[in-house]
């Protein structure tokens, strides 16, 4: 029989016995905060939280603290106090740090070509994506264009519907070269859309404190992972 993996305790504590890690390395905005407290309201709280019962620090969770802060008003006083679910853990200075680093770090890259299927079935922004997240995989998605995908579709294979009415009223030597123009037309559309799937680049650092440096000096939030080129080219010009 396999041996049963160890688990957190969850449980249910008061914000007051927790701690915001001092070292905690992840920069989170107001505006990050604020995005995850309309989570909340939207959707549920639904934990999330890792909090080390040896030191009081959070090991994880602190913007879903923040969040629920600005919820419950809380001021660090008795009467603002409120009850929190965590996942408690016992850790050692050393290993609580490194705990904080991995719940972050570990987090899975997403597959792109399955985000580019993924988001036109969904509300991209209750999925916590922005414009720049859109720009990374190469779709332009808005209301009025997802209700007309499929004229959009019809226009662009138009051409090759109307080729029959075409074929009756030109001679054979015509209906060649109207055939071969559509085709023609038919590919260099399929191109051009291919090449604006393909309209990103990706730009890496050797580490995070190098990421967040550059991500501040062009004003940019340091935990944004995708960044429009345009608006980029723009803030370039400007330093320059």
């Amino acid at each position: 029989m396999t041996k049963k993996l160890k688990e957190s305790e969850t449980r249910v504590i008061k914000r007051s016995q927790i701690k915001f890690a001092p070292y905690n390395p992840k920069n989170h905005t107001q505006q990050s905060v604020k995005d995850m407290l309309k989570n909340f309201k939207r959707i549920a709280f639904a934990g999330g939280v890792v909090w080390n019962a040896l030191s009081g620090n959070l090991i994880d969770g602190h913007k879903r603290v923040m969040a629920q802060d600005i919820y419950y008003k809380y001021d660090g006083t008795p009467e603002t106090d409120y009850e929190i679910k965590v996942e408690v853990l016992e850790l050692d200075e050393k290993t609580e740090k490194e705990q904080n680093i991995w719940h972050t770090r570990s987090r899975s890259e997403l597959d792109d070509e399955l985000m580019r299927n993924l988001i036109p079935e969904i509300d991209y922004e209750n999925a916590g994506l922005d414009d720049y997240d859109l720009s990374y995989y190469g779709i332009e998605l808005n209301a009025e264009e997802s209700e007309n995908v499929v004229e959009a579709i019809e226009e662009l294979y138009q051409p090759v519907k109307q080729q029959k009415e075409v074929e009756k009223q030109i001679s054979a030597e015509e209906k060649k070269q109207k055939i071969k123009e559509t085709k023609q037309k038919i590919m260099e559309d399929a191109q051009e859309k291919a090449k604006n799937l393909d309209s990103y680049v990706t730009l890496s650092f050797d580490n995070w404190k190098n990421k967040e440096a550059f991500m501040i000096r062009m004003g940019f939030d340091p935990e944004f992972k995708m960044i429009k080129g345009e608006t980029l080219s723009e803030m370039v010009e400007r330093i320059g």
